[in-house]
């Protein structure tokens, strides 16, 4: 299998071509900004998870082979929408990584767990053929042909993605469904050849022992300095970053930012509704109506101010919480989530770049210089200045 040059007909614009104008009303153009931007996280996230399941079924030649090139494909897909991200304009999307979060996590053993892997695939390739069909018929309303011919392509080559993972599936099911597994055998072939890299433990070691261990950093910390760093509201971060790292909601921005507009948000909460003198639930014992109203203003300033800042964090309720029903009551107290959550932050997004580093079985085997990291591997930054998003 090998990628068309380009889709029947067409004929790409050069690199050296210089840009032309973008088509249509500034309204217009926000619209293909952002549907560019849809499109172009989706072709990352395929890219990633292709690299993830020709790396997980490494032992079986067919699937880790052709998911390296259909990676390839997705690649290239990024690359050459850097020109018309460049002519309409960049908007960030999330949208691409929440639908990669919820896919290709948990135990994937024997052929099963390749159909299931497929399947979670083909999600995305669905996802990103039908982005493509959006931009094609914006790009024929505005007669942009330069898009028109590149949205063309990548659609094309999108089909003949979702075609391989369905001849896949079609092969693949009779033996899933008909015959008897040899679990040993089943579990020998999943096992990947890599057992000592960091992205093959199974999500159920990893997660305990990578939230256990970020807790423990924080405590053995404290103890160093001597201050109470190690809080309640850092165990959900650290939950989060340890079973769904490929979520955006466990990224450095997220966790760090997050929990600090919890701390605003919690006083905040306490200045709107009058409640610096009012008693402590949580060390007095006494709930009072003007802390369950702090508690309610300060929960909704937190969110509030995460989305508008692109920094959902959902732990960091449990510190706005804490703030809030005055257990933190000083800015002493704070200062100490502050710095436990910069300790978590830190340390959770090396946890998750060890975690969601992967690596196609063809590259990994090629010089470093090879044709094949070229093609999966794009020169420019990334929409999100995210980490990759590959599997936990």
């Amino acid at each position: 299998m090998t990628p068309p040059a380009t889709r029947p007909g067409s004929a790409r614009a050069g690199p050296a071509t210089p840009l032309a104008p973008p088509s249509g009303p500034d309204g217009a153009r926000r619209q293909v900004a952002h549907y560019l931007g849809i499109v172009a996280a989706t072709e990352e996230q395929l890219r990633d998870a292709l690299i993830l399941v020709a790396e997980r079924h490494e032992r079986n030649y067919e699937i880790s082979r052709g998911a390296t090139v259909l990676a390839i494909w997705s690649s290239e897909h990024v690359t050459q929408l850097e020109r018309q991200r460049a002519r309409y304009g960049r908007v960030p999307s999330e949208a691409a990584e929440l639908l990669r979060s919820a896919l290709l996590g948990g135990a994937r053993i024997g052929v099963v767990g390749e159909l299931d892997d497929i399947c979670d695939l083909a999600v995305l390739a669905q996802k990103a053929e039908m982005t493509w069909t959006i931009v094609i018929q914006g790009a024929h309303e505005l007669h942009d042909d330069e898009l028109l011919d590149v949205a063309s392509t990548a659609r094309y080559q999108a089909r003949r993605q979702i075609a391989w993972l369905r001849t896949t599936i079609e092969h693949e099911a009779p033996d899933a469904i008909a015959v008897v597994p040899d679990w040993s055998g089943q579990l020998a072939a999943t096992v990947p050849k890599r057992p000592e890299a960091v992205a093959a433990v199974p999500d159920l070691v990893w997660g305990p022992i990578a939230a256990a261990g970020l807790i423990l950093l924080v405590g053995l910390v404290g103890l160093v300095i001597g201050r109470p760093w190690l809080l309640p509201s850092l165990g959900p971060s650290a939950a989060l970053i340890a079973l769904s790292p490929a979520h955006p909601t466990a990224r450095l921005w997220n966790t760090l930012v997050g929990h600090l507009l919890g701390i605003v948000a919690g006083f905040a909460g306490i200045a709107l509704a009058g409640a610096a003198l009012a008693p402590s639930p949580l060390l007095q014992g006494d709930l009072v109506p003007s802390r369950v109203i702090a508690a309610t203003i300060a929960v909704a300033l937190t969110l509030l101010l995460g989305a508008l800042a692109r920094a959902t964090h959902p732990p960091a309720t449990a510190t706005t919480l804490l703030v809030a029903l005055g257990a933190t009551a000083t800015v002493e107290k704070a200062l100490y989530i502050v710095a436990g959550v910069i300790v978590i932050a830190l340390a959770g997004e090396l946890f998750r770049r060890t975690r969601l580093e992967r690596r196609a079985p063809a590259e990994r085997m090629a010089p470093a210089r090879s044709l094949a990291a070229a093609r999966l591997r794009r020169p420019v930054p990334r929409t999100q200045g995210a980490v990759r998003a590959h599997s936990r």
